[in-house]
């Protein structure tokens, strides 16, 4: 029985099909959500960063984020959504999180904000399914 899901979402195309797959999973099983988006800050002015620009996030825009897909799973009957916004590295957020709140599933997007534009499968949800212990649903 799934009585609670941690989701992932990092504002891609991906990440929003895996709300929805979430979202129905949610109301068949009444089951609540535990929504989680990690976040990097942008780097202090005058260093140099190891990635573009883009995937560089406030704290403010992380929580915005995760407050309007939280608004949207309520809107879609959801009734027990727990936002979390949490600064680091994703992979390490969500399995973290996934040890803290032991869902009975993870639900992730297939590909999220990556460097990697031909990758199927993206690395972070490639690593979340082989490190956490319970069933996760990758969604494309």
């Amino acid at each position: 029985m799934i009585q609670k899901i941690l989701l992932a979402i990092d504002g891609s195309h991906c990440s929003e099909q895996a709300l929805y797959f979430a979202a129905s999973l949610a109301r068949s099983y009444h089951a609540s959500i535990v929504l989680v988006h990690a976040f990097i800050p942008p780097p202090h002015p005058g260093s140099d960063g190891p990635t573009p620009e883009s995937i560089y996030e406030t704290r403010e825009q992380a929580e915005s984020l995760a407050e309007e897909a939280a608004g949207r799973l309520r809107e879609m009957g959801i009734e027990d959504v727990e936002s979390i916004v949490v600064k680091g590295p994703a992979i390490n957020v969500i399995t973290g999180t996934a040890e803290s709140y032991k869902p009975d599933m993870v639900i992730i997007g297939a590909r999220g904000q990556s460097l990697w534009p031909g990758n199927q499968l993206g690395s972070v949800s490639m690593a979340v399914t082989q490190r956490v212990e319970c069933p996760v649903l990758v969604v494309r």
